[in-house]
Order: C-alpha cells, then structure tokens, then sequence
C-alpha cells in the first residue's frame, strides 16, 4: 500500500481529502506556518484557516501562542485514540437510545439474508464469532481460517466449544495453537463454507465458480439451521478425520445433539466418567435436569440422542426437532471426570 492510500483511509475518521493534506504535511514535514502549509500540502490559502479550525476541533492538530502561528500534528497514536473512544462513547449511545425508543409491537425481522460482498461477509461471520454464546460450529478454507483464526482463539479461550473442520488448502497454514483448544476435523476434499453459532444463525458461503461470483446466505430460521446442520454433519464431518478431539477442560457446552454426542463417545472410549446437566423441553414444558451420562444411541440419518441418569429415571436426550426422545435439546453442559474403577 502506498503512502497516499495510507493516508486516504484517514476518510474513515471523518477527515476530508484537505484535511488529510495537512495533517499528512505536518506529520511529515514536523511543526509549519500556514504559508509553508499552503505550499507544502497544496491546498488553497482562502481554505486553509478552515482547515486548521476542523483539524483543531477534531484533536488533530495544536496551534502555537503568540502572533505568528506554528501548526504541529499530534502523534497518530494519541490522535486517533481519541476519536476511536469519542465513537465507541457515540455509538454505545446511540445502540442504547435506539433500544429504548424501539416500539413495543413485534418488528418484521427476514429469515434470511443475502451477501454479495466479501468484506461483508467476513465481517459478519467474524461477529458470528464474538457474539457466540455457547457454540459454534465452521467450515473454513484457508482464507477465512486465516482472517477468523485470532477470534476462534478467543472464543474457545472464553469456553465455547469450537467445532472445527478444515480443508487441503489448508495443509500449509500453521494450526498448532487451535489444535490445542478446537475440535478439529479435516475433510478430504472442499465443500461449501458454514457457519453455524448457538443454532441461532447460520451462514453458508457459496463460490460458484462457473458464474465467478461469490455470495452468502444468512438464515435465521430454525428450521433452515436445523436443515444446514444437518447437512454440515452428513456432508462436511462425517467425511472427515480427526485432527485434533475434545479435549479435557472444565466443562463443555453444547447446543446439539450430534456433537454432545461426538463428545460422549471421545471421553467414555478414553475411560472417563460423564456428568452433565441438560436444560430442554418435554412434552409437558421446560425441564433443567442433572446426572450421570450412561451412553449415546445414535442411528445414522434417523438419530443422535444420549442417555443421562438421574435419580428419578434415566431420560432419552435429542435435537431440537426431535419427536422420539424424552427431552428435546436446548443447552447441554458437559464434564468428564478420569474413571478410576478397574
């Protein structure tokens, strides 16, 4: 990127293109009279004053004492801060002005978006990330895993479970740091991009090669993310292999059946007791139930349900949409303990 683009992005702080002449003039050239600014960065003396008055408001610039006047930058680093948490002070504001102000009555809200800019789409799926709240489940090629890799790591690092799987243009791309803290799978060959956070949103990223266009689709619909998850673990995991599996830490949560699933059959096939606590839905309302998990009842393409005992009963534990269990699957806390009985 070359100086002159550098600077341009300074727009994006609400500097005009003069503007960014002067400051860029003074950042370089150090501390000038308004003469040698007017020569020096090119912009037109009847405009100049102006110019210094925005720039001073804004904290860009400071102004000597005295008759004659000498300009100087102040530093980038202190400069820009500053207007950074004057917007963050600003947009908290206005998030919460709107939120109050917000009418009562239900908003019309679409089920599904459409994205057609990559930076968009990155961005969207980047705040997927930060935002999720217990799990998050992904297919990334090498681009996306390298743009996401930082967030990944900070939200497997704040406990949420990271459901990884990755292709061969990846074979290149150092994963040692999510190894350690991400389930991770690699599939043999390329699929499409997904995003699935909390069962609540799901984006899949579409390359369609032929018509050399690249687009995504945001569904926040349950049963289209109930349709998409089903599709990633047919498609995209169950194909793939094992990179790196659930490791032990203080405790896991899941949203989904098949991946608590996944879970309970690494631990159990490695020695470890289970306990876990479920919070879901029977048919007779709301239930939050804790004990010991005895075990998985999985039928590939018709189930992926799990046994957890309580002193009550033992109760049968599915997705979402389930129709044949005791308990439909809202959140499902894990902890697995090293079983010590011979």
């Amino acid at each position: 990127m070359t100086g002159d683009e550098l600077f341009s992005k300074l727009s994006k702080f609400g500097l005009s293109p003069y503007e960014i002449k002067v400051y860029k003039t003074l950042l370089l050239n150090g501390p000038q009279t308004s003469t040698s600014i007017v020569s020096t960065a090119g912009v037109p003396q009847p405009r100049v004053y102006d110019l210094f008055n925005n720039l001073l408001n804004k904290g860009l610039i400071e102004i000597s004492p005295g008759k004659k006047k000498i300009y100087r930058a102040v530093p980038v680093d202190i400069a820009l801060n500053k207007i950074i948490e004057d917007m963050t002070a600003y947009k908290d504001e206005l998030t919460e002005y709107v939120k109050v102000s917000e009418p009562e009555m239900t908003k019309y809200n679409p089920y599904l978006w459409y994205l057609d800019n990559t930076n968009l789409i990155r961005e969207q799926m980047k705040n997927m990330v930060i935002n999720a709240e217990t799990e998050i489940i992904l297919s990334l090629r090498l681009p996306l895993l390298k743009y996401l890799d930082r967030y990944i790591l900070d939200a497997a690092d704040r406990g949420i479970s990271v459901i990884l799987t990755i292709f061969p243009d990846s074979d290149r791309y150092d994963i040692s740091e999510l190894v350690n803290r991400v389930v991770i799978k690699r599939r043999p060959g390329i699929s499409p991009e997904i995003m699935i956070k909390d069962r609540d949103e799901a984006i899949v990223y579409v390359d369609n090669v032929s018509a050399r266009a690249k687009y995504a689709l945001d569904f926040q619909e349950q049963e289209m993310i109930h349709i998409i998850n089903y599709y990633y673990y047919n498609i995209v995991w169950k194909p793939s292999i094992y990179i790196s599996k659930f490791q032990i830490r203080q405790k896991w949560e899941f949203k989904t059946s098949w991946i608590s699933c996944e879970a309970i059959n690494v631990f159990m096939n490695n020695g470890y007791k289970l306990t876990g606590r479920v919070i879901g839905e029977t048919q007779n309302g709301e239930i939050d139930i804790s004990g010991n998990v005895k075990g998985t009842d999985v039928i590939p393409g018709y189930k992926n349900s799990f046994l957890i005992e309580t002193d009550e009963r033992v109760f049968t534990v599915g997705g979402r949409l389930t129709r044949i269990e005791d308990i439909r699957l809202e959140k499902f806390q894990l902890t697995a303990e090293k079983n010590n009985t011979k």
